[in-house]
């Protein structure tokens, strides 16, 4: 869970604090049981609710402008005010139950803030054990709206949003201490509950935006709305999943409904004791469940019920309609800023260098699994595949500095109702996909640089390969996923006699386009350790009739692979870059 990182310096500023301010209690020791049982809720609170809920801060900071609507700064500022109570009351029953085991009685530190109905009584009852006597209301609540606007610095970013936020709530408080109660009494208890969280949600917008000016137009988008874009129905989307919803309505039903469990825990009734016990080891193996280096089996056992009964992948992997997955990283194109420049500057530099020695570049953007089978994503209607904001402009960029683009993009949207384009459970695109935009580009280069095309077929040994995969995004989601996903097939062409030769004119790099069904380590990759000739250089090859001179590199470094290769195609009559469109 790299998107929850941020919760660390929050949660050990918390920990210190509560630990520095536990007052001792003349009430009995709780037994070992009611201790761990407590321990156990506390530790559900962090790793079941409060770290999950992270991802939907992360895609809310991270968002793309033109993906954020009402709904999501509704949604997220819904969720960090529960991730408030939850941090506070989870670090809170954490050293409690710490103190009682070791037989010491401590007074409670946080007793449902949110049921107060008031601004006065909720910062009063968020941290007992910073409000002192001898002093005014306003004083007597500042330490506790200090340390909420600190821990949201240390988490969010500070701003001059956050002395704004703590200004409006030194306001509401001065306002109950003028009235000598509750800023919406008489209303009834339930209605100034729903009013004060409501007023906190509105607010709360000022700790989830780092920035002042931005916050305050989020806040205006809140209750004026705008007229959705499709990149916004599609952060939406990503944000009311069924999981991501469940959370937030165990997270609100835990914030505000639910008795306090120092209550709970003194009940006779022996099956709060028992699940908060059971709590402890499951807490501890959902924290693994995202986990690389964590055991296969762990990974399995605490993935499966969240795929298999609310449909989520994880943060590497989508989870969407039909059992289709989809990399996060191509949704993260879609409705997030970009954290890293695209080739598009580089290419544009390349081709610069190349164009003094007479060499041409051919760029061929292969569009993405989410861009071709957008529906199941978000389930509407499309007449166009749908692209990252401003790809068509970096397509033009590439064109204005004199490099050759081919977007296949419509031409495969176009053939959907005849083939498929990409696998349902794999990230790459299917042979008879990768043959198709094979041919495009042939095409091409025999209209522009026909010298480069040999009408003389070399002489090659082709051989019917079928391979089973179970798909690089379920092994991802899940170690064992092929009684959930099954397995795909395809049926490969090996070509041999036309293996990767450096004296080739014509110089091809790329990523994970190249490496898919040539690798035997990549998807559908066969059992031995031997290349397959059957990937895209090999069936480019056998269309311009000549070898190519192939170099793969990894997608994310395709940048610093373009500036390495200078050199070596400086010689050459043709570079060709295969890379996917949204790493433009």
């Amino acid at each position: 869970m790299l998107f929850a990182k941020p919760l660390i310096p929050v949660l050990l500023v918390l920990l210190l604090v509560a630990v520095a301010t536990l007052r001792r209690s003349d009430k009995s020791v709780y037994s070992g049981v009611s201790a761990l049982a407590r321990f156990g809720y506390g530790l559900a609170k962090l790793c079941l609710l409060l770290l999950p809920l992270e991802w939907m801060q992360h895609l809310y900071a991270n968002a793309e402008p033109l993906a954020v609507s009402a709904m999501a700064v509704w949604l997220t500022s819904l969720t960090q005010t529960c991730q408030i109570y939850l941090a506070f009351s989870a670090v809170a029953d954490v050293c409690i139950a710490a103190a009682h085991l070791r037989g010491k009685a401590v007074k409670e530190l946080c007793d449902a803030p949110y049921r107060a109905g008031s601004f006065t009584g909720l910062w009063q009852r968020l941290h007992f054990g910073l409000v002192r006597g001898g002093a005014s209301r306003w004083q007597l609540l500042l330490p506790v709206l200090v340390l909420v606007a600190g821990v949201s610095a240390l988490w969010r970013g500070w701003s001059l949003a956050l002395p704004l936020w703590l200004a409006v709530q030194m306001l509401f408080i001065t306002l109950e201490n003028w009235r000598g109660k509750s800023l919406f009494a008489p209303l009834p208890q339930p209605l100034r509950v729903i009013l004060v969280m409501l007023l906190v949600c509105a607010t709360n917008v000022l700790l989830v935006t780092p920035d002042l000016s931005l916050a305050l137009e989020r806040i205006a988008l809140m209750f004026a709305g705008a007229k959705p874009t499709m990149y916004s129905l599609l952060l939406d989307k990503r944000l009311a999943s069924n999981w991501q919803q469940t959370l937030v309505c165990l997270a609100v039903l835990v914030s505000v409904g639910l008795p306090p469990l120092a209550w709970v825990l003194q009940q006779p009734m022996k099956l709060w004791r028992v699940m908060g016990i059971l709590l402890l080891p499951v807490s501890l193996m959902m924290t693994m469940r995202e986990a690389r280096k964590a055991p296969a089996m762990i990974r399995q056992i605490t993935q499966r019920p969240v795929t298999e009964l609310f449909g989520e992948g994880n943060s590497r992997v989508y989870h969407g309609y039909n059992g289709w997955l989809y990399p996060q990283a191509e949704l993260d194109r879609l409705t997030l800023k970009r954290t890293k420049p695209g080739a598009t500057e580089s290419l544009v530099l390349l081709a610069e260098k190349l164009k003094s020695a007479g060499v041409p570049l051919l760029v061929i953007a292969m569009p993405a699994k989410a861009a071709l089978y957008p529906a199941n994503i978000l389930s509407a209607e499309y007449n166009t595949p749908v692209h990252p904001p401003g790809q068509k402009a970096r397509l033009e960029r590439l064109r204005a500095a004199g490099i050759e683009v081919l977007d296949p993009s419509q031409a495969l949207w176009d053939r959907l109702i005849r083939a498929g384009a990409y696998f349902q459970n794999d990230i790459h695109w299917t042979p008879e996909t990768m043959k198709e935009v094979a041919g495009l580009a042939a095409k091409q280069i025999r209209k522009n640089w026909p010298v480069l095309h040999q009408a003389d077929t070399p002489l090659i040994n082709a051989t019917i390969l079928d391979r089973t995969d179970p798909g690089d995004l379920a092994q991802t989601l899940l170690p064992f996923s092929e009684s959930l996903f099954g397995m795909e097939s395809a049926q490969l062409v090996s070509i041999r006699g036309l293996e990767s030769d450096a004296k080739s004119p014509v110089l091809i790099i790329g990523g994970d386009l190249l490496r898919v069904f040539e690798e035997a380590s990549a998807s559908f990759g066969n059992a031995g350790s031997e290349a397959q000739h059957a990937g895209f250089a090999t069936q480019l090859a056998s269309l311009l009739g000549r070898p190519l001179d192939v170099i793969t590199v990894g997608n994310h470094d395709l940048p610093d692979g373009l500036k390495q290769i200078e050199t070596r195609a400086a010689s050459k009559k043709l570079l060709i870059c295969l890379l996917p469109a949204d790493e433009l």
